[in-house]
């Protein structure tokens, strides 16, 4: 019998950091695994680092050293991977929108909106914001994230940190916190370097308060779910993109994105009556069972059925 020739969903990365982003994109190749139609492959730009590199490890298939788009089945493109890819393109291109910057105006994000593919947004925001240009060409999917269990460290037994500020994406900010919060006798760590992933996550499932902060505009923000997954009590100021799953009040505290907010939102969650932190904890570990890494593959998985 002879096998029928491989239908490749080709990937290309240019990885010069490890970030939320990039490891969502790496998620999507591993849920493309599953496909019973496509076999993803991946190439990795010139330019990727080491760190890179190290993220797409393990893979079904060794990466690509070379990326030829013409002899693919279908792409996957994310961000600016659209540079590769000459246009017009004449095999579908599933197209991951994770920002809502994609909607500005005059932004090289933003001129390949008009490029004809299947777009998934991570969040009711994103898929809004782009929807509004009135450019999009192809359908919309909204698949919001979902975490690994699996990659998350198990529940801490006590909570030994009373406040964890996950400031990588606004340094600044993160210290002024950190500074008002020590000049009002509380203990905090302020996380605003490069950790290792399981250093990061080990440091949120000890807090009392997780604190994370994420530019000012975001299509998402995953460290706010994850904190969520691990029992903190999560400060997370409004960044548009996480209005759906950081409900004020509710599964975690949101406010405007300004340090007196921030830090009035942090002594809040610290002084919580315990039946309520309990309710809140509660409601937070349901809202991140519902962003589970099961649904995204599931929804995914339908969507290159139909491709």
């Amino acid at each position: 019998m002879v096998r029928p020739p491989e239908r490749v969903l080709l990937f290309r990365r240019d990885v010069r950091s490890f970030t939320g982003g990039e490891l969502k994109v790496r998620h999507y190749f591993t849920h493309a695994e599953r496909s019973t139609r496509f076999t993803p492959r991946i190439h990795l730009a010139p330019g990727t680092t080491p760190e890179g590199r190290a993220l797409w490890a393990g893979t079904s298939a060794p990466p690509l050293a070379e990326f030829r788009p013409e002899a693919a089945a279908a792409l996957f493109l994310a961000g600016l991977d659209w540079s590769a890819v000459p246009d017009p393109f004449p095999v579908p291109v599933i197209n991951l929108i994770q920002g809502v910057r994609h909607a500005d105006p005059g932004s090289e994000r933003w001129s390949y909106l008009s490029r004809p593919a299947t777009r998934l947004c991570m969040s009711e925001e994103v898929a809004e914001a782009i929807l509004a240009t009135g450019r999009v060409a192809g359908p919309v999917h909204v698949i919001p994230p979902g975490t690994d269990p699996a990659e998350l460290p198990p529940p801490a037994p006590h909570r030994d940190l009373p406040v964890v500020i996950a400031g990588l994406k606004n340094p600044e900010l993160a210290r002024a916190v950190h500074k008002r919060l020590a000049a009002a006798g509380i203990l905090a760590e302020c996380l605003v370097g490069p950790l290792p992933r399981a250093t990061f996550l080990e440091r949120l499932g000890r807090a009392k308060v997780a604190v994370t902060l994420p530019r000012s505009r975001e299509g998402f923000f995953l460290p706010a779910i994850e904190a969520m997954a691990l029992g903190a009590i999560t400060v997370c100021p409004d960044c548009i993109g996480n209005r759906s799953f950081c409900r004020d009040g509710e599964t975690a505290f949101r406010m405007p994105y300004e340090l007196d907010a921030l830090v009035a939102a942090t002594l809040a969650a610290l002084s919580m009556a315990p039946d309520r932190a309990d309710s809140m904890r509660a409601a937070a570990a349901a809202e991140a069972r519902r962003h589970s890494i099961d649904a995204e593959r599931s929804a995914f998985l339908r969507i290159l059925d139909r491709l």
